[in-house]
């Protein structure tokens, strides 16, 4: 099979609508004759008469780190009308056997409805999810031993959440892993929340080295550990009416009989899914009530086309899958037609000077990541130039663009020299003509009797905006900027080492798992660890009906969208009774600045300011309490 198409680095399909809407009439088709479909995972289906069903395949539970126990997690997913489910515990603690059979963990089978599935997760090296076997090894590091285990126990595998693995395990590793073991049947596209969106770019790099003659079936899954896990992504399989069956349903996993879903706002009524598929000579067509836009198709990782219809001449590769897009994020995956009939395919043959993106793509193909270099000292990136008709934003240094033209096309970055503009910097230093694009820092200058309370005027371009000092990228215009400051008396004294300058002095601390360290500029903050938390108490306050209390901080989040960490105020009564509690939840993102505001509803004594970090690493400085 002629495989000459290498894929950029990034994979792009997220693109400007109306800009490909503009462009949807670009001539994509193939020199020679029309693609043929060799391979149909829905081939088996009977549309009209097959069942969906919603299933979860990667779960933790109290048997190892999960915060339910099997029978809650068991019942939820009920609820939730899932039939398909399977318990994967980590392997890492000995017993290392699964969780099975469920009845043995007090759950009555039969009244669930569900058809349970024996999983594991195996743990030492990359994760892999095991099913229909008992094998688990704590001491395992190796990858293909785990899977050469499996296998002998006529077990069946997907890779999960590979994406986690970028920076150690590159397209061959994983090539290698699905052509020496023909049990590991899928990858693991959609993990939670989306944890790692490398995940789908890596299938499809897989899935170019591979298709036509080995598919690898893509799966969407909670990994569910705790609550806001819960109900994210999931995979629905489609199965013959009747009462569910383990064998039918392994020959449906193995088939690629499913869809991999990823639901962000937990509304499956967004869940779109094909009411049936039909393939002849000439396309491939979708049964399915939402608009031609809605409906992607992807050949070697780029967007090829839009709509219910996929004309089999289209400038197609080895493979072809479709993304529907429903409202709020909501996103299915089916499973890649392998196809053949595609040697005669047309190729552009790019190349960008002065930035990435270079390579060989097919004609046709839409959302190509191009980046300009790093400007040379003095300069700014200014335009690209060439052929330039098909970039979604000239002017960008970071945009993508369609392949339209079959043979060369080349792009250019050009870079002018840096104009400098007028910063003023009111309240403060750092006032001056400066560059635009260069990197500044400004600092307050704090009147006396008076406290920092924020900059003011265009803050996007500030790395923090609530830090006396912080860095300034100067834009390609004037600017000015304000330091505001409010009164001492407007701020609490007693709030007791708030910078964490002297260790846990005026803190209390939970579970000790939290260390200070110093930022560049050797600011104190504290780092708290998983179920870790600190406690300030601010006591001799008279808090009136009707007064606004705002505690000021700034935070930062080490780990990906957990929603497990939080920084607030409780309010307590003069005996110490809880009155009243707030608080901010912290997701993931670089240091940002953060306030809990509430009006007092009841008087008050006592504030007690706390930090909990619930799951991974968050970091928190600068707390100030203000009265308004």
């Amino acid at each position: 099979m002629n495989r000459i198409l290498p894929l950029s680095p990034a994979f792009a399909v997220t693109f400007c609508g109306v800009f490909l809407l503009s462009l949807m009439g670009l001539p994509a088709t193939a020199a020679g004759n029309p693609a043929k479909v060799v391979l149909n995972p829905y081939e088996e289906v009977i549309w009209g008469s097959f069942a969906e069903h919603k299933a979860n395949l990667h779960t933790h539970t109290t048997e190892s780190d999960g915060d339910l126990t099997p029978v809650e997690v068991v019942e939820m997913y009920r609820e939730a009308g899932y039939t398909i489910f399977s318990i994967t515990e980590h392997d890492t603690d000995e017993p290392a056997h699964p969780t099975w059979p469920w009845e043995d963990y007090g759950i009555d089978v039969e009244a669930t409805g569900m058809l349970p599935i024996k999983g594991n997760e195996i743990s030492r090296p990359d994760h892999i999810g095991s099913y229909f076997n008992d094998y688990g090894d704590p001491d395992q590091t190796s990858v293909p031993d785990a899977l050469q285990e499996i296998g002998e126990r006529d077990g069946l595998a997907v890779m999960f959440h590979p994406g986690r693995y970028s920076n150690r395990r590159d397209v061959d590793f994983y090539v290698d892993l699905y052509e020496t073991f023909p049990h590991l049947i899928g990858m693991e596209v959609y993990n939670q929340n989306d944890r790692h969106s490398g995940d789908r770019e890596l299938w499809d790099n897989v899935l170019s080295r591979l298709m036509p003659d080995r598919p690898v079936w893509g799966t969407g899954n909670d990994d569910f550990h705790r609550l806001e896990h819960f109900a994210r992504s999931m995979t629905i399989f489609l199965m013959p009416p009747g009462e569910l069956d383990e064998d039918i349903f392994r020959e449906a996993f193995v088939g690629g009989q499913f869809y991999a879903v990823h639901n962000p706002s937990r509304d499956t009524s967004q869940i779109l899914t094909p009411q049936a598929i039909h393939l002849d000579d000439e396309a491939i067509r979708l049964e399915i009530d939402t608009a031609e836009e809605n409906i992607v198709w992807i050949t070697q990782g780029y967007e090829i086309h839009r709509g219910h219809t996929l004309p089999l001449d289209t400038n197609l590769g080895d493979y072809v899958r479709v993304v529907l897009k429903g409202e709020e994020g909501t996103r299915t995956l089916l499973q890649p037609f392998g196809l053949g009939n595609t040697e005669d395919r047309q190729i552009t043959n790019l190349t960008i000077r002065d930035g990435s993106g270079s390579g060989e793509y097919l004609t046709g193909s839409r959302g190509i990541r191009i980046e300009a270099e790093n400007a040379p000292e003095g300069y700014v990136f200014d335009r690209w130039a060439g052929d330039v008709d098909t970039i979604e934003d000239p002017l960008a240094a970071e945009t993508t663009l369609i392949a339209s033209l079959v043979g060369e096309k080349e792009i250019k970055a050009t870079f002018r020299p840096a104009e400098k503009y007028s910063l003023r910097v009111l309240g403060g230093s750092g006032s001056g003509e400066i560059a635009e694009g260069s990197e500044i820092w400004i600092t307050a200058e704090v009147p006396e009797g008076m406290v920092f309370e924020q900059w003011v005027g265009q803050t996007d371009l500030l790395a923090n905006s609530r830090s006396p000092a912080t860095r300034l990228t100067m834009p390609s215009h004037p600017l000015k900027i304000n330091a505001s400051f409010v009164t001492e008396a407007n701020f609490f004294e007693e709030l007791v080492n708030p910078d964490f300058s002297e260790g846990m002095t005026g803190w209390d601390g939970k579970e000790d798992k939290t260390e200070f360290r110093t930022d560049e500029l050797g600011r104190p903050y504290a780092v708290l660890q998983s179920r870790s938390g600190l406690m300030n108490k601010v006591e001799g306050l008279v808090l009136e009906k009707g007064q606004r209390i705002t505690l000021y901080f700034d935070a930062k989040m080490l780990t990906r969208s957990p929603q497990r960490a939080w920084v607030g105020m409780q309010f307590l009564s003069e005996t110490g009774e809880e009155l009243e509690s707030h608080s901010k939840t912290i997701r993931d993102g670089g240091w940002r600045p953060l306030a809990v505001s509430a009006e007092v509803e009841t008087e008050a004594q006592t504030v007690n300011i706390y930090l909990w970090m619930q799951v991974g690493e968050l970091l928190v400085r600068d707390l100030r309490l203000r009265v308004h």
